[in-house]
């Protein structure tokens, strides 16, 4: 124990962090798992980190062409600088990558996860510093801060959520330094990082540090060497220059962010109260893993921290401030209001939990450094507390005392902490037999909570993280090798998948998702296939409002573009020449144009996969389809189409007639001006309910799943139902399918279930299918509204089905259902899914609780594929919900025969010549002999400036999500120049700030010896 007290506090935690992390290690390395998430960890996380290492590389090699460029590789093409932002520019430990060779980018990317949790403890330790604290105290703390539940799950599952948990604490001791007249250094340090690395960050922290700022200020109002001026002014100094410092990628940033798609949906998504049963799971959450994980609703504390939470409320008026803080972060959890302002005023994410583990930190060392005089009061309501906590997980599952397996230890280990507090104080232990007992029983703690996660005997987290050495494989083999073929023929043009080619089925199969076809995945960035999606968190709201305005089916702010839906003349003018098909999905409609590439036998060319197990004969993998009707990247237009014209045509209307014209808001009448004359054809058709599908009849009871289950489950002297109430269910069924089909008799307006819960499908037959030939089908519905089941009508469907089931629902079965129900929200969530000859496409709405891609859709256009042949029927299905209606419903077809052809070749033949891309600019020669629109699939941002024989004109913006220009007749020179907006303006402050800051330095050394003397 001696030994240890010489020991700095600083090494003490990184011993005690080695050992844990160890424990951590061992774990993974005996599942084969890495820290790469199966989800955002590979789709998003890594994909990104491979790119910025190349581009640090690059830099390091070249450092005169900069560092971040205009990237035709990222989706579309966008920033590389503001895109990325939020990843890994600004957080200063992915510049470490560069240091991983790049076979080990894997293992790099683990170390920066460790590097950053780490970095966390001794951001509080520093915080710590600032009070007098025994060296037990701040270690204990110290441990149950950096390895919490937050830090544990975010930090696994999205690396760069660790960063709040170093830029708080040094934001808070920046704070107390500036408070009692030290040096400000620190604050300023904090806050130039903290705005360089992340808006999002920046903004949390920020509100984070106002109230941080009012509470501290209210605690030392009275001391005499408090001054209130002095203090803000150099407060306010302090973070301005911090500000400004950063300006040069923080200005850029928020430039951008202002017009990306995330600036979209109401204000916590609509939410007023969260839903009973996320109030229910609260007490459940405190410690361990609790219930179901919604709402970012991550708390997870140590026992020891609970106890301190106790033991400071316990002592309100001696800690009052504190108390303050924690009664705040205890409201905050219980409206959604609170969550959503501190998410940017989005959606009800309780991220924000990440700053609350500071006052609870701090409450803990307080607690630790009590422990020697905690009195039997104190102790006494430690153990009160602890079974109130008991009462209420008991009563909030429905007087059930559920727990999860491994959260049994976490209460263990809290009743054996309350043990060692109590015998210590009744049996006089010594101090450091106490501390070192107390130490050994938090590292419990802490371990079997991360094991909790990632054990998994314990919880489905480590089966969510991707196996070791296998994301540079995954990402190697994503094509199949296809993409070696495809890009020495792609040239300037772009890529998708196919359907159900990156899907994750499995995974995915508990919750409904946006993902239908596929999932969204930033793996083609460093395959440079050049595919028209991307997955970030910022993207170009231009290109937003495109997709929304022809109701891209496949939009989410984080991918909007997706793969288009399918739309034929979408992928066409985003000119997608390839698709890489998964084999084993070919019963797929190709979209119009589209034609398998094959081999010298005429057959699909085939890329096999990697798996050894399947005989050739059944061997599967990539075959590729390839567009003649792609458009170049640059390319003019003859004919514009006004803005307000283009606006009063329908979604399937405004795409199409992007081919007719280009959507430009002024041309000063030097391009001609047409409107747009629709080619689609709304079609007629009658709906249909299948009989079968609705038990009406003892007939169809006999034979369905109800009727044979009754004749299993009981002896023929066992009858729990009359005829009578089996009649009354079969009347109600024929009467709830009566009143469908007479919403139904003009078109659809109205999906429903039958009596028994059951959602009952409706086909819509076309009444004349000739017209779908050479066509490409939509369906489009307005007006939709879902309703979920009431409890009373729940309980109805419950009763209907044993009565049918000839079995009788007893007390606990009602009892059981009142338990479920408390457990259970309607989040207002649905899937449609429409199917017809070789396509089937949906509708997923999110429920209100997902928090990153929550849409509200009261309106869909599905794209149900190009045919040659004529389809009949549309058959559609539903879950979810119970009921869904609609104002109007409509089947439209669009013709693709030689006109359509016709028109997209034209295009074809006015495209620029001598196209070339370089860093940054994108060249090319126009020969036209009247003045046209250059019209292009460059993302608009006003950072493009077009040049023409070298004279800048007017840029503009071409169709409302992508940049051109008016270019007169002849043959001229095209040059498309991009800068990052804001970047200058950017470096002009950070410029302006490091000139304050020597002249602030100079000006203090020349006072300090004035001073002194």
């Amino acid at each position: 124990m001696k030994m240890l007290k010489k020991l700095p506090t600083w090494v003490l935690y990184t011993i005690m962090f080695a050992i844990i992390v160890a424990v951590f290690g061992w774990t993974f390395y005996l599942t084969n798992r890495s820290l790469i998430w199966s989800m955002d960890g590979i789709a998003q996380h890594y994909p990104i980190l491979v790119n910025f290492r190349e581009l640090l590389v690059n830099f390091l090699t070249h450092p005169s062409q900069g560092l971040t460029h205009w990237s035709v590789d990222l989706g579309l093409g966008a920033d590389q600088l503001t895109s990325f932002s939020y990843y890994v520019v600004g957080d200063l430990f992915n510049y470490l990558i560069v240091f991983f060779p790049k076979g080990q980018i894997e293992l790099g990317y683990g170390v920066l996860v460790l590097l950053r949790l780490y970095c966390a403890g001794l951001a509080f330790l520093v915080y710590l510093h600032n009070f007098h604290l025994r060296k037990i105290s701040r270690l204990i703390s110290t441990l149950t801060y950096t390895f919490s539940s937050f830090a544990l799950y975010a930090g696994m599952h999205h690396a760069f959520f660790l960063l709040p948990l170093i830029f708080f604490p040094l934001l808070a001791a920046g704070i107390e330094r500036v408070l009692r007249h030290n040096s400000s250094l620190l604050l300023f340090g904090a806050v130039f990082i903290t705005f360089l690395s992340n808006f999002y960050f920046a903004y949390m922290l920020g509100l984070g540090c106002l109230i941080y700022v009012g509470l501290r200020s209210l605690m030392v109002r009275k001391a005499r060497w408090f001054h209130w001026g002095r203090f803000f002014l150099r407060l306010t100094v302090t973070v301005t220059l911090g500000m400004l410092a950063a300006a040069v990628l923080f200005i850029p940033t928020m430039l951008y962010a202002f017009q990306s798609t995330r600036i979209t949906g109401d204000f916590a998504n609509g939410y007023q109260l969260y839903p009973l049963s996320y109030y229910l799971n609260l007490p459940s959450k405190l410690l361990g893993l609790g219930g179901p994980f919604s709402f970012w609703l991550i708390i997870g504390i140590s026992g020891v921290s609970f106890y301190a939470v106790v033991y400071v409320l316990l002592h309100f008026k001696r800690y009052r401030y504190l108390n303050v803080a924690l009664l705040l972060v205890g409201a905050g959890l219980c409206f959604p209001a609170v969550s959503a302002i501190f998410n940017a005023f989005a959606s009800p994410s309780n991220r924000w939990l990440a700053l609350a583990l500071l006052p609870v930190g701090l409450a803990t060392a307080i607690f630790v450094n009590h422990l020697t005089r905690l009195t039997r009061r104190d102790v006494l309501t430690l153990g009160v507390s602890t079974l109130v906590l008991l009462v209420l997980i008991w009563a909030s599952h429905g007087f059930l005392f559920r727990l999860q397996r491994h959260d049994v230890i976490e209460y263990v280990l809290l009743f054996g902490l309350l043990a060692c507090c109590w015998i210590a104080r009744d049996y006089h232990w010594k101090p450091s037999t106490l501390y070192l007992s107390v130490l050994g029983i938090v590292t419990l703690n802490l371990i079997a909570l991360g094991l909790g996660y990632y054990s998994p005997n314990n919880s489905g987290f480590s089966r969510g993280m991707l196996r070791q050495q296998s994301a540079a494989h995954y990402t190697q083999n994503y094509y199949n090798g296809a993409d070696h073929y495809v890009k020495k023929r792609l040239g300037n043009a772009r890529t998708s998948i196919g359907p159900r080619y990156h899907y994750f089925p499995m995974e995915r199969a508990h919750t409904f998702n946006t993902d239908y076809f596929n999932a969204s995945s930033n793996l083609p960035l460093n395959l440079k296939t050049h595919d028209i999606a991307s997955y970030l968190t910022l993207e170009n709201g231009f290109v937003g409002q495109l997709e929304q305005a022809i109701r891209n089916n496949q939009f989410t702010p984080n991918d909007p573009v997706s793969q288009n839906d399918y739309r034929s003349t979408m992928l066409s003018l985003m000119g997608v020449k390839y698709l890489f098909l998964n084999s084993a999905q070919r019963h797929h409609r190709l979209p119009a144009g589209f034609k398998i590439v094959q081999n010298s036998h005429h057959e699909p060319r085939l890329f096999k996969n990697q798996n050894q197990l399947r005989p050739a004969e059944q061997a599967t993998g990539t075959i590729l389809a390839q567009n003649q009707n792609a458009l170049p990247l640059l390319y003019s237009q003859r004919t514009v189409i006004r803005p307000a014209t283009w606006n009063r045509l329908s979604p399937v209307e405004k795409e199409q007639a992007q081919l007719q014209g280009a959507v430009v808001a002024s041309t000063g009448n030097r391009v001609r001006e047409v409107t747009p004359h629709p080619t689609n054809k709304s079609l007629a058709y009658k709906t249909n309910l299948e009989d079968r599908d609705w038990i009406t009849t003892f007939d169809q009871l006999a034979t369905s799943k109800w009727g044979q289950a009754a004749n299993r489950t009981t002896t023929p002297d066992q009858h729990y139902t009359s005829k009578d109430q089996a009649t009354a269910v079969l009347t109600a069924n024929d009467q709830r399918k009566r009143a469908v089909q007479h919403q139904n008799r003009t078109g659809l307006h109205e999906l429903n279930t039958d009596v028994l819960g059951n959602p009952q499908p409706v086909t819509l037959k076309l009444k004349h299918p000739a017209a779908t030939r050479n066509s490409e089908l939509y369906l489009e519905l307005d007006g939709i509204h879902a309703s979920g089941p009431s409890a009373a009508e729940q309980q109805r469907q419950a009763q209907n089905q044993a009565r049918l089931r000839n079995q009788s629902l007893s007390p606990m079965d009602h009892l059981n259902e009142w338990r479920q129900g408390l457990q259970t929200s309607n989040n207002g969530s649905f899937k449609l899914t429409a199917h017809t000859t070789g396509m089937s496409n949906a509708v997923t709405q999110l429920g209100t609780d997902e928090l990153s891609n929550y849409v509200p859709k009261q309106t869909a256009v599905l794209n149900l594929g190009y045919a040659t042949k004529a389809r009949s029927t549309i058959t559609l299905h539903y879950q979810g919900t119970s009921r869904l209606r609609f104002n109007r419903v409509r089947v439209i077809a669009v013709p693709m025969g030689q006109a359509y052809q016709q028109r997209l070749h034209q295009l074809q033949n006015q495209r620029l010549r001598h196209i070339k891309l370089t860093k940054n600019q994108i060249t090319g020669t126009s020969q036209q002999p009247r003045t046209t629109v250059l019209t292009t699939s460059i993302p608009y941002s006003k950072g493009w400036q077009l040049f023409v024989d070298n004279h800048p004109v007017a840029t503009k913006r071409v169709n409302t999500g992508f940049v051109g220009g008016i270019v007169p007749a002849g043959t001229h020179q095209i040059r498309l120049q991009y800068r990052t907006p804001g970047l200058g303006l950017g470096l002009l402050l950070t410029l302006i700030s490091g000139i304050l800051i020597l002249g602030i330095g100079f000006f203090s050394c020349l006072l300090k010896p004035r001073k002194h003397s």
